[in-house]
């Protein structure tokens, strides 16, 4: 009997290349294979043209130069590229007016443990001086030191529409932009930007971070000494960018040292601010729902209101990069107390970047990216 997935020839051949790329993709998965460079392959790109999907490219110690030209990871090209003895053993540097790495669209590729970085060249990229992530893309960008990266949007990255990438673990060092997002730039995409340092970077707008009418989550993460005219540390437009258990301290801008919004509905939640210069926040046409809770303002506009205090938040050594809170802290256990937001030993939340149930873990990645 002809049943409700049966339509003669055309559907038993459709069926049988559902059944052939449902296996293909289980075949793909149990060969997976490793491409090492430069053993087997004397360049990245290389290895990336040889690849199968859910290959993993492993990349030995050393300098490579991506000279006037991009590494193009394909698009909906699944595959990880990582090296094998960390960011500050493996250099992968790039010159000329295009992006180091290009991710294309729907890939989900895996980028771990380089320093990126653009040397000797003053061009700058449009989109994104060291990686872009194209419309749909995944990628996970994680445990790399992006530095000296420079372009118009993004002098780190560019997230652009619909992509959805998970930034974690990295360290954001003197990239600069000529518009927005000295390290970072998000249009209209979902990111999950994580336990990530920012470090010294520097744009008009948003000196580490931009975004463009978003929906990006921002946690557990450093804003160290960036600079902006708007927004020292990040800048929203019309977005609903989340940020939780961040710390912004020692940043500088003309309006808005650590964070300005423009509009939109942003989640301000369980963050230090302190010790930037001038007024930190600059937040405009916002509603009650986007104010700030539950978090240390040295401003002090908001004390009393939504668990919000102002109060030295007596970090370790911040002057030198160390956030970590003396057990004397008012910042311990004054987190927002919602179950979602405790921190991993199931107390209240901390405020900050080591609060919470998702803390920054500090790596063998120096505080300066030195």
């Amino acid at each position: 009997m002809k049943g409700a997935f049966y339509s003669g020839k055309k559907g038993l051949a459709l069926g049988f290349w559902i059944l052939c790329l449902f296996l293909g993709s289980h075949v793909f998965d149990a060969d997976a294979r490793q491409l090492k460079v430069p053993a087997s392959y004397p360049t990245i790109q290389d290895a990336i043209r040889d690849s199968w999907q859910g290959d993993t490219i492993v990349v030995a110690p050393g300098r490579y130069s991506v000279a006037f030209d991009s590494l193009i990871i394909p698009k909906e090209w699944n595959i990880t590229i990582k090296s094998e003895a960390g960011a500050q053993e493996t250099v992968i540097s790039g010159r000329g007016n295009s992006p180091i790495i290009v991710v294309g669209e729907g890939s989900g590729a895996v980028i771990e443990g380089f320093t990126l970085v653009r040397e000797g060249d003053l061009k700058e990229t449009l989109k994104g001086g060291a990686i872009y992530c194209a419309p749909g893309s995944a990628p996970v960008i994680k445990a790399n030191i992006i530095r000296g990266n420079h372009a118009t949007f993004g002098g780190g990255i560019f997230c652009d529409v619909q992509s959805k990438p998970t930034i974690v673990d990295n360290v954001f060092l003197t990239n600069s932009a000529k518009v927005a997002g000295g390290a970072i730039f998000t249009d209209r995409a979902r990111a999950l930007i994580a336990r990530n340092r920012f470090h010294e970077n520097s744009a008009r707008v948003g000196g580490a971070l931009a975004s463009n009418r978003d929906s990006s989550q921002v946690s557990n993460n450093i804003f160290w000494k960036n600079r902006a005219v708007y927004g020292g540390a990040a800048a929203c437009d019309r977005a609903a960018t989340i940020f939780d258990n961040d710390t912004f301290a020692y940043n500088s801008a003309e309006k808005g040292s650590a964070i300005m919004v423009e509009k939109g509905s942003v989640r301000l939640t369980n963050l230090i601010v302190w010790y930037n210069e001038g007024v930190s926040l600059v937040l405009r046409g916002i509603g009650p729902a986007a104010r700030p809770a539950y978090c240390d303002l040295q401003d002090g506009v908001y004390k009393g209101i939504n668990g919000n205090i102002s109060a030295r938040p007596m970090f370790v050594d911040g002057e030198e990069g160390d956030f970590h809170l003396l057990p004397s802290s008012p910042c311990i256990n004054k987190g927002c107390p919602d179950p979602y937001y405790m921190d991993k030993d199931g107390s209240y939340n901390d405020m900050g970047a080591y609060g919470g149930p998702s803390p920054l873990v500090d790596s063998k990645i120096p505080y300066k990216g030195r």
